[in-house]
């Protein structure tokens, strides 16, 4: 079991530098070029390793856990920990899978609304209430930093379940929840990188209270950053199409 989890945790952080990089691509280059499609398939097919992975880390770390019997009020660190990692793993998949079909139901995004895109959808904003019951409960130490990026279940399972069942409908409605989507996600990437993976390239850990940074930094200017580069995206849209398709 030991290996197993090293050999993906070997893949996991590799693709994960990878990915991180390629994300930076779009985010600058013309959108639609080649340069833009090539590495957002490259960053996406990152994406998928290493939710594979962390998913695979979640999995069994929780499975070696129980088998050596570690009670959940002796080890509410390392159980808060891993509960971190999944929740970060299925609200970062749930997004990328959202932006990606987007691409698929340029048309008509109510063609996405399926079974599938709908336990996603609801899968989110569970995982949101996981996190919550399990920070009030045990307060853990981390509690306040679970309970600060817990909305964002609840707002990738919405905007799923919204954008499926047509209660949005707006100009450029695709290209505003692929954008959103994709950002999700690099918000995700490097909140796991700050988390994860500086631990493993520099021996350096912020004293106190100053340990939460890394966990909320990214949010805390990602979400914004995003919400502004939308709102600059729905204006262009609105003016170029003030009739909604």
């Amino acid at each position: 079991m030991e290996s197993t989890l090293d050999l993906n945790r070997l893949i996991h952080m590799t693709f994960g530098f990878i990915g991180l990089a390629a994300f930076w691509v779009p985010v600058f280059v013309r959108k639609g070029g080649p340069l833009h499609r090539s590495a957002g398939k490259i960053f996406c097919w990152c994406a998928i390793v290493v939710l594979t992975g962390a998913g695979i880390a979640v999995v069994g770390n929780f499975l070696d856990a129980m088998a050596r019997g570690v009670p959940f009020s002796e080890s509410r660190e390392g159980w808060a920990f891993l509960i971190f990692l999944g929740y970060l793993a299925l609200v970062t998949g749930v997004s990328l899978s959202h932006g990606i079909a987007v691409l698929k139901h340029k048309r008509d995004a109510t063609g996405m609304d399926s079974p599938y895109r709908r336990f996603i959808g609801w899968a989110a904003i569970l995982s949101s209430v996981v996190v919550i019951g399990w920070a009030l409960y045990w307060r853990p130490a981390n509690m306040i930093v679970l309970l600060a990026l817990s909305p964002i279940g609840f707002a990738t399972g919405m905007q799923v379940l919204q954008v499926i069942s047509g209660k949005r409908n707006e100009p450029g409605l695709w290209k505003l929840e692929h954008l959103n989507a994709m950002l999700g996600c690099g918000i995700a990437f490097h909140t796991a990188f700050a988390v994860f993976g500086i631990n493993r390239v520099t021996d350096y850990s912020l004293p106190g209270l100053w340990q939460v940074v890394p966990w909320v930094l990214p949010a805390a200017i990602g979400i914004p950053a995003t919400s502004i580069w939308m709102r600059r995206e729905r204006a262009k849209f609105a003016r170029s199409n003030p009739h909604p398709a």
